[in-house]
């Protein structure tokens, strides 16, 4: 068996590649969504749209829940503060995923132009709802949590739903819709062969590109400069070969969230990288590389969540209550037996999803158009 120290950090990083798996492919999904009726003029465009993702979008979805029940395994401490604290928008999320479902599967069952408008309004909603509330919920974490725990590990939490949508947590809401866009805008220009859609993807991907650039660099210099962070004094000290977090050791204070890039400076490289590539996706979308652009699209959220990895660790959820309460990877993980069962898990099972999700995407991709939508119109959404 792995060490717990060991067991601790891989686990954080598997967590890591679930939330990255799910941007990825639900964020895709949703990006779609979003644009259903910005360049979307009619039911035609739209249907050409919704049936670039209706293979997949119901699988995507599965990256969701496989990310809440490894934390609900791996860090339970941090699922309870997070649905304690986050309740109505969480409530608000869930709702939003029942929309999507009704709004994919129902949209063809009646011949209805007034319904299938409802049926797109509710793939639009459920589309754009979640990163939204996924940005709010990370402005407020990277902000700390009003929450403390009491000497039986009870969670108490100050919750006030207007009190979530604030400066910091508003811009990066908005970083993660332009983020979702240009993801989708990407992906939309592999699948799509149609003049009028791609002469307006085009436009979109360009300029959710740039709008992805400036609310980034926006978000990160407000995390850095003028957000107080968290960060761990002298935290840890051996004994008997184990690793102990000694909370009393965790300051709260302005620009603290920069102590891991003064510590390792080579780790700059990653912001500026979440920078660079969707300057990388914009170039590419001009000279008509739109596999590149797609790849590019993807790197960069891997990237910027790798940044947010990078300004948080170790630390999942910061209490600004009592900052010494505060979840890290050493004091909210899981014991030792249930990380170990559930690593030899994640290696069976993980390698298997993810050759699956490939072999579904290579298997089911081809372009649509106009023609191959009006010549099998009971075979699409």
């Amino acid at each position: 068996m792995l060490n717990y120290e060991f067991l601790c950090v891989i686990w954080s990083i598997i967590i890591g590649i679930l939330i990255t798996g799910f941007i990825i492919t639900d964020g895709l999904d949703m990006g779609v969504g979003i644009l259903l009726f910005i360049i979307g003029k009619n039911n035609i465009e739209r249907r050409i749209m919704i049936n670039t993702i209706a293979p997949h979008w119901d699988g995507n979805q599965v990256w969701l829940i496989t990310t809440g029940g490894a934390l609900f395994a791996a860090w339970p401490i941090v699922y309870a503060t997070i649905f304690s604290h986050f309740y109505i928008v969480m409530l608000l999320l869930l709702i939003s995923l029942f929309l999507r479902p009704v709004g994919f599967e129902y949209r063809s069952k009646i011949k209805n132009k007034i319904w299938q408008k409802i049926c797109d309004i509710c793939i639009s909603i459920g589309s754009i709802i979640p990163p939204i509330i996924i940005g709010i919920a990370l402005g407020n974490i990277l902000q700390g949590i009003p929450f403390y725990m009491d000497k039986y590990y009870h969670i108490y939490s100050e919750k006030n739903f207007l009190k979530l949508f604030n400066f910091s947590s508003i811009i990066i809401s908005i970083t993660t819709l332009f983020l979702v866009i240009n993801h989708a805008a990407s992906y939309l220009q592999i699948r799509i062969k149609d003049y009028n859609l791609n002469s307006r993807l085009n436009l979109i991907l360009k300029l959710s590109s740039i709008l992805l650039i400036i609310f980034f660099i926006l978000s990160l210099v407000n995390i850095l400069f003028f957000m107080k962070g968290y960060k761990i004094n002298l935290f840890i000290y051996k004994k008997m070969n184990n690793i102990f977090l000694k909370n009393n050791n965790i300051i709260y204070e302005n620009k603290a969230w920069m102590s891991n890039f003064k510590n390792h400076i080579y780790l700059y490289i990653i912001p500026l990288t979440s920078i660079v590539l969707p300057f990388l996706t914009f170039l590419s979308s001009i000279f008509k590389k739109f596999i590149i652009t797609f790849i590019c699209s993807s790197l960069t959220i891997i990237s910027i969540i790798l940044t947010l990895g990078i300004i948080m660790f170790p630390f999942i959820i910061p209490s600004n209550i009592k900052p010494y309460q505060s979840l890290t990877i050493w004091n909210a993980t899981s014991s030792k037996l249930t990380l170990n069962i559930m690593l030899y898990i994640v290696i069976i099972f993980m390698p298997i999803v993810l050759a699956y999700t490939f072999w579904c995407y290579k298997k089911m991709f081809f372009y649509i158009n106009k023609e191959k939508i009006k010549k099998k119109s009971n075979f699409y959404y």
